[in-house]
């Protein structure tokens, strides 16, 4: 539709809204009709186009809203051009020199705005070539994200006509496009040929792939060239549209995030990931007295001050000796000093009295999970607020209740490190039976020295006739498929290998529950997603189309086709949503 055709529509539409408005003073409704546009300089579509700037002159008086996240221009230029609104006027002021022969498209987004109530003109698009022809094919498509198969929005896409690999991560794109709130993209005015499609998270605004930043790629060339009547362009037929499934590599920014000391006597080093090599501390301060306590994955590490000294430095000093990325997300060796400082809260004598007598009398503080309606599946478990330093075992005690009689039972203890700060207990459990756990006072100390006074806690056990059971049988069997049970907010609860004889999963509370699989191609045991280097496409997902609803002492079982329903077209209506990219 070229801009007088989209004029006329835009004022009949006008019209029809003022002739509905009545007679006579009235304050009126809110306005709600975008600036139209009347006529441009050059013309919408204007070829041989050798100046710098454009004028679009509207209905009315103008307000840009957000214009650098909102403009895209294809092919793209190194400098945006300036778009500026001048009363009536839309005048874009180009930066760079425009390309001979080239077909341009300016894609306004919702930046152009009417200036009283800001009624944004959507999708505004202008066109103009500087050869003696507009190109005008297209090329459609969708993007989702791999592992979730949600679309996509606010993703850059563009082709090159040049197909090598190299194209992607040297050149900017030669047409562009963004995905939609539904994660459509449509890439207009193309010349006929062949091209690779392409999608990124232009984090860098570089119109090309930058380390670190997600992306899709077409395995294949796609084809661009007019239909047989010569009029329409292939993008109308949706059996040329491609779907891009859009992945970030595994490589994470490693680095300290941050060392704070919240806590006089305590200080936390946290890493942005797990690390692959163990990070390194040492004080500067040779009298200093601390524990050292990591995470089970490595990417916290928490100093614990023992000696009072030592806690009572405003100031600490720590070489630290870690594993960190640089811009091309190669891992080297880092050495640090970190300065860990506690500034003491302003307290009034009453106060600092109070918080005196409170840390005289301070006791060890104990938590469990025990509960009615506890899982049989689960373990006990006792948790503490500071690593402890000394466990005495003989204290602990777990009872059985049967009528008024109370019956020991043997527990094991399961392996901890040399800093416990939550201790699990294993024993035999009876479906439907009651347990007291008691522990007497002076079991434990922590590294502080300080006890607990004695404590029990109660527990009651599920029976087997609480639960389901969900049997997944593969049809077609697919040996390298791992199945997932995912809960009503696409979670992962369970996960398990595929098997010829099925997929088990016990111990089930009666809930709703979905079903994805991956294909594990690299037999890693995790999903793994693409790269760009390898070119490789990231592990298939499929959804189970339909949601699974469980009931208490049930037995299901569910037969897969997973190949039965097209890959996008697999998940259930309930857990789609667009996935809205996280920048950093």
């Amino acid at each position: 539709m070229n801009l007088k055709h989209y004029s006329i529509l835009c004022l009949i539409i006008l019209l029809a809204s003022c002739a509905n408005r009545g007679v006579g003073p009235q304050g009126g409704p809110k306005d709600t009709i975008p600036p139209i546009p009347l006529f441009a300089e050059p013309e919408l579509g204007a070829v041989n186009f050798g100046g710098n700037k454009l004028e679009i002159t509207f209905n009315e008086y103008l307000q840009l809203d957000n214009i650098a996240s909102n403009l895209l221009m294809s092919p793209p230029q190194q400098n945006p051009p300036d778009v500026k609104a001048r009363g009536k006027k839309l005048i874009v002021q180009f930066k760079d020199s425009l390309h001979d022969s080239t077909t341009y498209t300016i894609d306004f987004g919702a930046a152009v705005c009417d200036y009283h109530e800001k009624v944004p003109l959507k999708g505004f698009t202008f066109y103009f070539s500087t050869g003696p022809e507009i190109d005008t094919l297209e090329y459609i498509g969708r993007v989702y994200d791999a592992l979730t198969l949600n679309t996509v929005p606010d993703v850059l896409v563009g082709i090159h006509r040049d197909l090598s690999d190299t194209a992607f991560v040297k050149h900017p794109f030669l047409r562009i496009s963004k995905s939609d709130a539904n994660g459509y993209f449509r890439i207009g005015n193309i010349h006929p040929g062949t091209y690779r499609l392409y999608a990124v998270d232009d984090i860098s605004r570089d119109y090309r792939l930058t380390v670190g930043e997600a992306y899709a790629f077409g395995t294949e060339p796609i084809i661009v060239a007019a239909a047989r009547d010569t009029t329409d362009t292939l993008a109308a037929n949706p059996s040329t549209t491609t779907n891009l499934l859009l992945f970030k590599e595994e490589q994470q920014k490693l680095y300290l995030q941050r060392a704070v000391r919240e806590q006089q006597h305590r200080i936390q080093f946290t890493f942005s990931a797990p690390p692959d090599s163990m990070a390194h501390l040492r004080p500067l301060q040779d009298s200093l007295h601390y524990y050292t306590q990591y995470s089970a994955k490595g990417d916290t590490i928490v100093v614990w001050l023992i000696d009072s000294a030592s806690i009572k430095q405003d100031s600490l000093f720590f070489k630290a000796q870690y594993r960190r990325t640089d811009s091309l997300y190669r891992l080297e060796w880092f050495t640090d000093t970190i300065r860990a400082f506690w500034r003491a809260p302003k307290l009034t004598a009453k106060a600092l009295e109070a918080q005196e007598r409170i840390n005289r009398n301070r006791r060890l503080e104990l938590h469990s999970n025990a509960r009615k309606g506890f899982d049989l599946y689960d373990t006990l478990r006792i948790f503490c607020a500071t690593p402890l330093d000394s466990i005495n075992r003989q204290a602990f005690h777990l009872l059985e209740l049967q009528d008024t009689t109370r019956h020991p039972v043997a527990m094991e203890w399961l392996p901890y490190d040399s800093m416990p700060m939550s201790l699990s207990l294993l024993t035999a459990w009876k479906d439907g039976a009651t347990y007291e756990l008691k522990i007497d006072s002076g079991a434990m100390h922590d590294v502080y020295g300080i006890t607990h006074i004695g404590v029990t806690y109660g527990l009651q056990l599920k029976s087997p006739t609480d639960y389901s059971t969900l049997l997944v049988k593969l049809n077609p069997y697919e040996s390298r498929a791992r199945i997932q049970l995912l809960n009503n907010k696409d979670q992962v609860i369970r996960e398990l290998p595929a098997s010829e004889q099925g997929a088990f999963f016990q111990y089930l509370k009666p809930d709703t529950y979905y079903l994805r699989l991956y294909v594990d191609e690299n037999g890693d045991g995790k999903w793994t997603p693409g790269n760009w280097d390898a070119q490789r496409q990231p592990e298939p997902v499929y959804y189970y189309p339909q949601k699974i609803q469980t009931k208490s002492n049930w037995d299901f079982e569910e037969e897969w086709d997973y190949l039965a329903v097209p890959q996008i077209e697999s998940k259930p209506k309930e857990l789609v949503k667009a996935t809205p990219l996280k920048k950093k």
